[in-house]
């Protein structure tokens, strides 16, 4: 039946929330006496109201759940129990982000050596309205070369990850542009991810690839470097 203080305890999902735009996400709690009103307020709007019509109509600890689709920004989500008087609530803080778009792009070089491939470009908005990208990637290297006959053959690769954007320069002002991402392979394959802070929806990530191929070890036989590129954009 319940008793004493009346309580909403937020059964899921913990606090806070994280969703992407458009998704759907439900909201599941409960108040620890019989019978009380419940109302769901999103942002301090009314959009859901419980009123129970005859004795044990909302037994205590009844599990009471609300779906909604998410919208962006930071939001939250309160939950009323009101009985004989008495007034509670909780709440649920709710980031909402945005997925803006996505790209993938190949490319390998005239020589056949080099190969870049960018698997997937995400440009994300943050609830708070800053944007980042996450990109996946994978190269390869020395293809045509490791196809010759010398002994002891290896490679060294530099992959550098940069993002840029359409910006009116000012003189004397440096770059928006974040700082460029390298990493250095001591093979002749290799993957990776990188995470970029970027100030536009419309942005180019492009993937450089750097190959010093060696035989015998140390004696470097070819150098070659090449680029691949994506957009992503969103008017």
């Amino acid at each position: 039946m319940g008793g004493g203080t009346m309580l909403i305890t937020l059964i899921s999902p913990g606090s806070p929330v994280s969703n992407f735009l458009g998704e759907s996400r439900t909201f599941k709690a409960s108040v620890n006496m019989d019978d009380p009103i419940v109302r769901w307020k999103p942002d301090g709007v009314l959009v859901q109201e419980h009123i129970p019509q005859e004795y044990m109509d909302l037994p205590a600890n009844t599990e009471l759940s609300y779906t909604t689709t998410a919208s962006f920004g930071i939001h939250e989500l309160e939950i009323e129990a009101e009985k004989d008087g008495v007034l509670v609530s909780n709440s649920w803080i709710w980031n909402v982000g945005e997925i803006v778009s996505s790209c993938s792009n190949s490319y390998m070089s005239g020589s056949g050596n080099l190969y870049i491939k960018i698997k997937n470009a995400i440009l994300f908005r943050r609830p708070n309205g800053t944007y980042y990208v996450d990109v996946d990637w994978s190269v390869h290297g020395c293809e045509t070369f490791r196809q010759e006959s010398y002994p002891y053959k290896r490679c060294k690769m530099t992959v550098t990850t940069r993002v840029s954007w359409d910006y009116i320069a000012i003189p004397g002002q440096p770059s928006p542009y974040p700082p460029e991402q390298v990493q250095e392979i001591d093979s002749c394959s290799g993957s990776g991810s990188n995470t970029l802070e970027v100030e536009s929806r419309n942005c180019v990530i492009t993937i450089h690839l750097f190959v010093k191929c060696f035989a015998y070890y140390t004696v470097l036989f070819l150098m070659e470097e090449e680029s691949c590129s994506c957009y992503l954009g969103n008017p």
